[in-house]
């Protein structure tokens, strides 16, 4: 049972529109552009270009006498032969395999502002510690496409088991549940589940107030989620890899070897640089031999695999707790409780419904053991022996509440060491542990806790249910007329400490990155439909807002800030806010954890998302920074001088060379923002493809 060609093109599609609809992972977009256009990067040029016409020789594929044949389609076809020959021949995926790398973008950095009572607008400094990590698989498209095949093959048997109260990243499929639909889609779009998953629990929670009961809303988040699943090697296991069917299903073998030879090279990168902690010894045996696998961030699978491994607690939830709700997305867990066991009211009796005695409790926590296996290999579960006493006492109120009306589902232990210990607080840190998983915590202080009494005022539970539906229309339904926010009030939060609007109860405030993202999204397709754009000095307010920490923190928005200074055509601004960019990145330092990588690394991961997110602007309108001569000058000079200073540029061409042609990549793919250019299916004309023109241009280039 070979694959067929039609199968990984199909494949394929779903990929690409995946890719096409995500605003996230640029990496995975520059690989795509790649694939289809060999137009790599200057250093890699020459390797891409040759490299499929050698496989084609070494597979015995013909392809190069078809003219009508795309790019992408000849690499396929090569690519499906190489698949259904794997065992034979390994070099193709040998090659790619041996590419994958981790990308570092940063998630935390410890911030320059103090515990001190000074509130201030300062956010530079002259370095920037990093304090945690998201790291993304940086993969070839082919990895990525081996990801969707066994989606195809084995994610949609994992997805179908899932229960309904798992919303996040569930699969399109057919009426009976065994395929996934024919056409592009691959994933339930995200807007509509994530509505569906957050509103339903307020919902619920508002009709049960009305029919005379208290209701209890818990809102946990898993910490490091990803980072945090130990993954088994039998789950990503060919079934065929043994016995009589082994031939007949050898294509189907090499996918699953393919497949899990990709998380055992993710795991072995990730594990070396001992992010988010040191975990080699949770995934390894003494013979330092992988025996579990994490899910690499960026691969599609992973968000099945992800929801697969939860479906013990999706069910452990459901038949103890018995909830009036249960929703998950991904590892965002919201649960509704009516009547729940109040603290204050509850004597050092047991409860009948849980069976839960605080004394005992203590003990079962105190007196759990370290597991080992039949060769004394200890496994997970060594940080988590408690130590506390007098144990209700030093409890929370949020920790009692989870305590007594979710446990033995869910359990307050001390913060394992792992974790990293805040040896400035006076009382020990605690976290929610889930329990059966070896490493699955949710932090108690970011542990969001929701309880209304049927005898008091529900106004607080209808003005939440209000901003929420406020929320889910902010993208929708507005127009040119309507009254658009200050950037003032979409760029901060400002936190009062009693009446709102007094200088001396402002406790502090906070950038708001949902509020920016609304603003910049908003002006952006304003600017699109309208001939007057924004001044100088608005621009200028922007690209002084991000500078230093912030400009780090909010890296997801640099692509739109490149676009809205775009299509409001500030060029000089255009080129302020990239090199405000390029100083944040070249003041970042890894310290803690993160020594295993260098600053020059990290710097170069941080530089190519910048580089992606600022060639994907600019494939809207290439010639934008070379139309004004003086800008053309500085944005030069500048990039000359980054060549010096950042070992990332010393290979690249700056966008504004003639000798940078890949700056058309994202048009010849055809991956362009499409819902920025202003004349609908003018990328989709003859010339598209190695024109310059402005596709963000009200009037029609004719």
């Amino acid at each position: 049972m070979e694959y067929t060609y039609e199968e990984v093109l199909e494949a394929y599609i779903k990929l690409k529109t995946y890719i096409y609809y995500d605003s996230t992972n640029l990496f995975m977009r520059k690989q795509l552009a790649i694939f289809e256009t060999n137009l790599a990067d200057s250093e890699d040029l020459f390797v891409v270009i040759g490299e499929y016409n050698g496989f084609a020789k070494e597979y015995d594929v013909e392809i190069e006498d078809n003219e009508d044949m795309a790019l992408y389609e000849k690499k396929l076809r090569i690519f499906t032969v190489a698949l259904n020959t794997f065992h034979e021949n390994p070099k193709f995926f040998e090659r790619f395999l041996g590419r994958i790398k981790t990308k570092f973008l940063p998630k935390k950095i410890i911030g320059t502002r103090s515990a001190s009572q000074i509130i201030t607008n300062k956010r530079t400094n002259s370095e920037y510690n990093i304090e945690r990590s998201t790291v993304f698989i940086d993969a070839p498209i082919e990895i990525h496409l081996i990801s969707v095949l066994w989606i195809l093959k084995k994610g949609v048997t994992l997805d179908r088991t899932l229960f309904d109260n798992c919303f996040g990243n569930r699969l399109i499929l057919n009426k009976e549940e065994d395929k996934v639909v024919q056409g592009s889609g691959l994933f339930k779009p995200y807007p509509k589940q994530y509505q569906k998953w957050r509103d339903e629990s307020v919902k619920v929670a508002r009709e049960h107030l009305d029919s005379n009961k208290d209701v209890l809303i818990l809102n946990l988040d898993i910490k490091d989620f990803f980072y945090s699943v130990r993954l088994e090697p039998k789950t990503i296991q060919s079934p065929y890899a043994n016995g009589r069917r082994k031939n007949m299903f050898q294509s189907i073998s090499n996918l699953y070897l393919v497949f899990e030879e990709t998380h055992k090279i993710f795991t072995q990168k990730l594990s070396k640089h001992n992010t988010p902690y040191d975990f080699v010894h949770e995934v390894s045996n003494e013979r330092k031999e992988l025996t579990h696998y994490i899910l690499p961030i960026g691969l599609l699978s992973s968000f099945i695999l992800a929801n697969h491994y939860l479906k013990d607690f999706d069910s452990r939830v459901l038949k103890h707790a018995r909830p009036l709700y249960y929703g998950r997305y991904v590892d965002d867990i919201l649960m509704v409780i009516a009547n729940p066991i109040l603290p204050e009211k509850y004597e050092d009796d047991s409860i009948p419904k849980l069976n839960f005695n605080f004394e005992q409790y203590r003990d079962w926590v105190n007196n759990e053991k370290p597991r080992y296996d039949n060769k004394e290999q200890l496994l997970f579960g060594e940080d988590e022996v408690l130590t506390t006493t007098d144990f209700k006492n030093n409890l929370s109120d949020i920790e009692q509440f989870v305590l007594l009306n979710f446990h033995p589902i869910i359990s307050v232990i001390d913060k394992p060491a792992i974790l990293g210990i805040d040896n400035s607080k006076k009382e020990t840190e605690k976290v929610f542990k889930l329990n059966s998983f070896p490493r699955l915590y949710c932090q108690s202080d970011k542990t969001l806790l929701y309880y209304f009494d049927k005898d008091e005022s529900s106004l607080v539970i209808d003005k939440l249910k209000r901003d929420l539906e406020e929320k889910s229309s902010e993208f929708r339904n507005y127009n040119d007329e309507e009254n658009m926010e200050d950037f003032e009030e979409s760029a901060y939060h400002l936190l009062y400490d009693g009446t709102e609007g007094k200088v001396r109860t402002l406790k502090d405030y906070k950038e708001d990155k949902f509020g920016l993202s609304v603003f910049l999204s908003k002006r952006i397709f304003n600017s699109l439909r309208r001939a007057d754009k924004i001044s100088e000095d608005e621009a200028s307010k922007i690209v002084k807002f991000f500078q230093g920490e912030n400009t780090l923190n909010l890296y997801t928005l640099w692509e739109r800030v490149f676009v809205f200074l775009l299509v409001n055509k500030r060029p000089e601004a255009y080129v302020q806010f990239y090199l405000n960019c390029c100083e944040a990145i070249k003041r970042i330092h890894c310290k803690g954890s993160l020594l295993t990588i260098s600053n020059d690394n990290y710097q170069a991961n941080v530089l190519e998302h910048l580089d992606n997110a600022n060639e994907l602007a600019l494939s809207l309108h290439p010639q934008f920074l070379s139309e004004v001569q003086r800008v053309k000058r500085t944005y030069q000079f500048s990039f000359n001088a980054l060549k010096n200073d950042l070992s990332f540029y010393q290979a690249k061409y700056s966008p504004i060379d003639e000798e940078s042609y890949f700056i058309t990549r994202y048009r010849q793919s055809n991956l362009i923002r499409h819902h920025y250019v202003s004349q609908p299916l003018l990328s989709y004309t003859t010339v598209r493809k190695r024109d310059y023109q402005n596709y963000t241009n009200l009037k029609i280039p004719f």
